[in-house]
């Protein structure tokens, strides 16, 4: 039983939500997303009971970056640390090579490079 102000705060979410969304369809993708996840883990654990190959997914370790600012940064990489403006760039670096895709990743590394736009700060909200 819902109370009337959870049902007008429903109503309220409701009317503010993208009319394509799908109460539904957000349940299937979630269980569709949790299905894949269990059958991954038992086929692994079925391959380590037989003392097959594990499937593991790639993972490179590239380090940690932090922006200072608009023009300086931190990166900490392979036990060093460097800061200022190489920071920067190498943080953008680091960024561009954890995009998902090859092609991804060569039209930002090149809009950087050849176009001189980098990624910018984000603006305040005006609170």
């Amino acid at each position: 039983m819902m109370t009337p102000r959870q049902a007008a705060f429903r109503a309220d979410y409701r009317t503010r939500i993208s009319p394509w969304y799908s109460g539904l369809g957000h349940v299937a993708v979630i269980a569709a997303l949790g299905l894949a996840t269990i059958w991954y883990c038992a086929r692994n654990i079925h391959a380590f009971l037989n003392g097959d190959k594990l499937k593991t997914k790639h993972f490179v370790e590239l380090g940690e970056a932090v922006s200072l600012g608009t023009e300086h940064a931190a990166v900490l990489s392979a036990g060093k640390v460097i800061g200022g403006p190489l920071a920067r760039q190498a943080r953008f670096a680091m960024y561009t090579a954890r995009l998902p895709t090859w092609h991804h990743r060569l039209r930002v590394g090149a809009s950087w490079f050849f176009e001189g736009t980098a990624p910018q700060p984000l603006q305040p909200l005006g609170f």
